[in-house]
């Protein structure tokens, strides 16, 4: 492949991973989910976010680094228990030919918790988002639409046999998302991606005390690999993404994380990055009005 092809999906996969901001924490049974950084989780929460990002986008060895760096909000404000809206957008600051700078298109989406099972600390959630054509400044935002059916995914292993529950602090959540832009032009691709969470508050409350103090007894240390493959156009069957190492801290009105961001490939790029994220835990902070669903379940009578 071309260099100049390169360059330009190099700067299309850092973008999609810096912009991503924290999603809502998720919880089944004794496991907290954190919100993960570069893709959404299966959480169905009152969440505020914001994340960023900054990646270098160096081509030429030796010689000087462009670099593109965002800051992204995203706000999950829930209808009812189980289904969710939200609203979120980013800004973007480039340097150098890495590219323009100005606010990407805006993003919506629906989430609805298809499936949970408390004793196997997993769930399954269904989501429909759409990023909105021509909401963006010149030249960073999209002069067309791209409709996202998403299906998001965790599992805790809290499960496991005792003679191995030291791994029972171990979690998996991943997600696969169809992206279907409005423009026949525009290749569509497969966002997918994992987590591999091992949660010392898990540790220290339900398997062994080992007598981590503040912070360390909130810290999730995990790895995220966020993904994207072309279905179509001249990029077909590439696959683009990161690996992600990183904690996340949680406390019990909201998380701070922080990840570095490596390339998988050449064609993602070559420099390496960072990305933060910052999550409000509004339905903790404020239970019986922000936090609350518009809708709440009414108690049956008898």
């Amino acid at each position: 492949m071309p260099v100049r092809r390169y360059a330009a999906i190099a700067v299309a996969v850092v973008l999609r991973t810096l912009t991503v901001s924290a999603q809502a924490h998720a919880i089944a049974g004794m496991r907290v989910f954190p919100g993960t950084l570069t893709f959404p989780d299966p959480g169905v929460t009152d969440e505020f976010d914001l994340g960023f990002g900054r990646a270098a986008l160096s081509t030429t060895p030796g010689g000087p680094s462009p670099y593109v760096s965002t800051t992204s909000a995203t706000e999950s404000k829930t209808i009812t228990k189980d289904l969710a809206f939200s609203i979120g957008g980013s800004y973007q600051g480039a340097s150098g030919n890495a590219g323009p700078s100005g606010f990407g298109n805006a993003a919506v989406g629906l989430s609805y918790l298809l499936w949970k099972s408390d004793s196997q600390e997993a769930l399954i959630t269904g989501a429909l988002n759409e990023s909105l054509n021509d909401t963006g400044s010149a030249g960073v935002g999209e002069p067309y639409s791209v409709f996202s059916p998403t299906l998001l995914f965790g599992r805790g292993l809290g499960d496991l046999p005792s003679k191995i529950r030291l791994l029972r602090p171990f979690a998996i959540t991943g997600m696969v998302a169809a992206n279907i832009p409005s423009a026949a032009n525009v290749a569509r691709s497969v966002s997918w991606g994992v987590s591999v969470q091992y949660s010392l508050p898990y540790l220290q409350s339900y398997v062994r005390d080992i007598g981590l103090h503040a912070p360390f007894n909130n810290l999730v240390p995990l790895v995220e690999i966020p993904m994207q493959t072309y279905t179509s156009g001249p990029y077909a069957g590439q696959t683009l993404g990161t690996i992600d190492p990183g904690f996340v801290w949680i406390g019990h009105y909201g998380q701070v994380g922080i990840e570095a961001t490596i390339p998988v490939n050449r064609a993602s790029g070559r420099g390496l990055g960072v990305i933060l994220g910052v999550g409000f835990y509004l339905d903790d902070l404020f239970p019986h009005s922000l936090g609350a669903p518009l809708f709440p379940a009414t108690p049956r009578t008898t």
